[in-house]
C-alpha cells in the first residue's frame, strides 16, 4: 500500500490553500510545495496547517533549495536554507529538496563537502535532504546522484528520483539494482517517448502521465517500493495540457494515473 503524492508543479495552477484541498477531494495524502507557493499563499501558517488538517494531507518536502550548493549562480529572490527551515517547520514537511540548478561541472568532493555538513544541519531540526539530478547540471544523471550520497554517507540523505530527468539523461530502469533503489528518497513520476529525445528540450513542458509514454513506470515503481516501501508514490507532470485543466480536474486526473499505474504493478494505493 503506497501513499499517493500531488508534487505541487504537477496543478501549478494552483495557489497553495487551493492545491492542498484538490489534493485531499483526489485521494492523495501528500503534496510538495516550493518556497515561493508558501510565501504568496495569502493566509497564514495556522490556516495553512488547518486546511493539511481538514483535509488529511501532509507536506513530504519543500521543492526546494537552490542556493545551498557550489557552482550554483546567484538567483534573485531564491530562499536560503534558513528559509526552507522556516517553512520546513511552518508547514510540518519533514524533508528539502536540494537541486543545483543552472548550476556549472562541479567536483564531486566540492558537492559533497557542501552536502555534508547541509545535512548535518537539517538532521539537528529533524529534517531529511533529498538531492534531485538534473542533465545539464553539477549532477547530471542517477549515477552521479548515487556516487554523491554514498560519499556523504548521511543517515538522512537521498536522492529524489525524477523519472522524466532518468530518461533525459539516458538512464534506465536497470540502475536500480536494490542498493541503489534503498537510496531513493522521494520519486516524481512522468512519462516520456523516445521521440523526445529528438526534440530541442523546452523546460517545464511536455511531461506526460504515467502510461502515456514508454517509460517503463511500472517497473521503477516495483524496483523502489521493493527496498523503500515507506517513499510516497510522487507524480510530477509538468505540461500545458495539464495546466489548462481546472485545478480539482487535473489532480483528479493525476490520481486516477498514479492508481493504475500501481494496479500495473501489481501493488495499490493508500490513497
Amino acid at each position: 500500500m503506497a501513499d499517493l503524492e500531488l508534487c505541487c508543479m504537477t496543478v501549478r495552477q494552483a495557489a497553495l490553500p487551493e492545491l492542498i484541498a484538490v489534493a485531499g477531494s483526489a485521494g492523495f495524502a501528500a503534496v510538495t510545495t516550493t518556497p515561493w507557493l508558501y510565501d504568496a499563499a495569502g493566509v497564514t501558517d495556522r490556516e495553512l496547517r488547518s486546511l493539511l488538517d481538514e483535509h488529511d494531507v501532509r507536506v513530504t518536502y519543500i521543492d526546494g533549495l537552490i542556493t545551498a550548493l557550489p557552482g550554483t549562480p546567484a538567483h534573485r529572490g531564491a530562499a536560503s536554507e534558513d528559509d526552507c527551515y522556516r517553512i520546513a517547520a511552518a508547514l510540518g514537511a519533514g524533508a528539502i529538496n536540494v537541486v543545483h540548478i543552472d548550476g556549472s561541472p562541479t567536483p564531486l568532493g566540492e558537492l559533497a563537502g557542501a552536502l555534508g555538513p547541509l545535512c548535518d544541519r537539517a538532521a539537528a531540526r529533524g529534517l531529511r535532504i533529498v538531492v534531485e539530478f538534473l542533465p545539464g547540471t553539477g549532477i547530471p544523471d542517477f549515477p552521479t546522484a548515487l556516487e554523491l550520497v554514498r560519499a556523504v554517507g548521511a543517515d538522512n540523505l537521498g536522492i529524489v528520483l525524477d523519472s522524466w530527468h532518468l530518461a533525459r539523461s539516458g538512464g534506465t530502469v536497470d540502475l536500480l539494482d536494490p542498493a541503489a533503489a534503498s537510496l531513493v528518497g522521494a520519486l516524481q513520476l512522468a512519462d516520456r517517448t523516445r521521440a523526445q529525445d529528438l526534440e530541442p528540450y523546452v523546460p517545464m513542458s511536455g511531461r506526460l502521465l504515467p502510461g502515456d509514454g514508454e517509460v517503463p513506470l511500472e517497473r521503477l515503481v516495483a524496483s523502489v517500493l521493493a527496498a523503500r516501501p515507506g517513499v510516497p508514490v510522487g507524480i510530477e507532470v509538468i505540461s500545458d495540457a495539464m495546466r489548462a485543466l481546472p485545478a480539482a480536474e487535473a489532480a483528479q486526473v493525476a490520481a486516477a494515473s498514479l492508481r493504475s499505474l500501481l494496479a500495473r504493478t501489481g501493488g495499490d494505493a493508500e490513497r
